[in-house]
């Protein structure tokens, strides 16, 4: 188990790294928030999942005690981006995690949300330490 950096956190490997549910974390749009760390590009490479690195660690200690003031910013951007098109998008908003790539630079990271209606798309919105830097979306 790849805990000893954050042991704070009941991790559980996945196919890119690992994932932990916050369940006293603040809640988006009513939702519970996971962290997904991942620490691998595929899948298979390299063939053993890697540990945590210092710099996962590090942004998570960062990102999670400003994350209830962070959170609104989020929330805002989003009812923003969807007012005129979607007024009911959060209704299909699906699995709000913080996602650290595996090309952890100790400061970027994105919240990510997914949709029940699109498996494949994502809301992404990219920090760089606590500053938001914007919100894009894609498949």
């Amino acid at each position: 188990m790849s805990n000893a950096l954050l042991p704070e956190f009941q991790l559980k490997h996945g196919s890119h790294g690992w994932r932990a549910e916050l369940p006293n974390a603040p809640r988006f749009f009513g939702r519970v928030i996971s962290l997904v760390i991942d620490t691998r590009m595929t899948p298979t490479e390299p063939r053993v999942l890697p540990e945590i690195s210092k710099s996962h660690a590090s942004l998570v200690h960062t990102v999670l005690p400003a994350l209830a003031r962070l959170l609104p910013r989020v929330e805002e951007e989003m009812k923003s981006y969807h007012q005129d098109h979607e007024p009911a998008f959060q209704d299909f908003l699906d699995r709000p995690h913080i996602w650290l790539d595996y090309e952890c630079d100790g400061k970027t990271w994105s919240f990510v949300v997914g949709r029940t209606d699109n498996p494949d798309f994502g809301y992404h919105a990219d920090f760089r330490g606590l500053e938001f830097i914007e919100l894009w979306a894609a498949d």
